[in-house]
C-alpha cells in the first residue's frame, strides 16, 4: 500500500487508566468462569497494584512534586507516603481502603521478586476434600482469590480518587487522555513520470 498521506497527532496517554481497567476486564470475566480462573485472579490484582503506582509515577507524582524524579526510584508505599504529607493527608493503615494497600503490595513484591521455597505442613483432613485444596500454598498463592481482588480493585480506586482531589484535579479521572489527529494527502511528486511506473 503506498505512504499517499500524512498523519499528525498528539494523545495523553494515562497507563493507570488503561490498567485500572484491564483489572476489571480481568475481574469480570472470573465472575462469569470462576472455574479455573487462578490466573485471571492474580494478574487482576497486579494490574491494580500497577494502576496504583502508574497514577502515583505517571500522573499524581511529577505533577504535584518538583523534586519527584529525585524519589520516583524509592519503594511505592514511600512514595505515596510523601504525597499524603504533601496533599496533608492521613492515611489508616489499620482499616480499609488503606490496610489494602499494604497486603496488595505484599504481594506484589511477592511476584515481582518471586523465590522458589519448600513448603511443608501436617494437618488433619478430611478423605472426602479435594486434594487440589489439600496442596500447600505460597502467601501469595493463597492472596490470589476473587475477593481479594475485587476489594483491592475498590480500595485502590477509592484511594487514588481521594488523591486526586485533595490535589485538586477535579472529579473524571478514570477516563482515557485527550488526544487528537489530522490526516491530510500528499500532493503528487511532479518528478515521478506515471508513464515510467507501466
Amino acid at each position: 500500500m503506498a505512504k499517499d498521506a500524512i498523519y499528525e497527532g498528539t494523545r495523553e496517554v494515562r497507563t493507570f487508566v488503561d490498567l485500572a481497567h484491564g483489572a476489571d476486564v480481568l475481574i469480570t470475566k472470573t465472575e462469569q468462569e470462576p472455574k479455573g480462573s487462578y490466573y485471571t485472579t492474580m494478574s487482576a490484582l497486579l494490574l491494580t497494584a500497577f494502576t496504583f503506582e502508574a497514577y502515583l509515577n505517571n500522573h499524581l507524582g511529577e505533577k504535584t512534586i518538583k523534586f519527584w524524579e529525585e524519589i520516583e526510584p524509592v519503594k511505592v508505599m514511600d512514595k505515596y507516603s510523601v504525597l499524603c504529607k504533601n496533599l496533608d493527608l492521613t492515611a489508616d493503615f489499620s482499616k480499609r481502603p488503606y490496610q489494602t494497600l499494604k497486603a496488595l503490595f505484599t504481594f506484589r513484591n511477592a511476584i515481582a521478586h518471586g523465590k522458589s521455597q519448600i513448603l511443608q505442613e501436617t494437618k488433619e483432613v478430611s478423605s472426602q476434600d479435594d486434594p487440589h485444596d489439600l496442596t500447600l500454598k505460597a502467601h501469595w498463592e493463597e492472596y490470589s482469590i476473587l475477593e481479594n481482588a475485587k476489594k483491592a480493585k475498590d480500595d485502590v480506586s477509592q484511594i487514588i480518587t481521594e488523591l486526586h482531589k485533595c490535589a485538586g484535579f477535579g472529579e473524571y479521572l478514570f477516563i482515557h487522555g485527550e488526544g487528537m489527529g489530522s490526516l491530510s494527502i500528499k500532493p503528487p511528486n511532479p518528478m515521478v513520470n506515471p508513464d515510467a511506473a507501466r
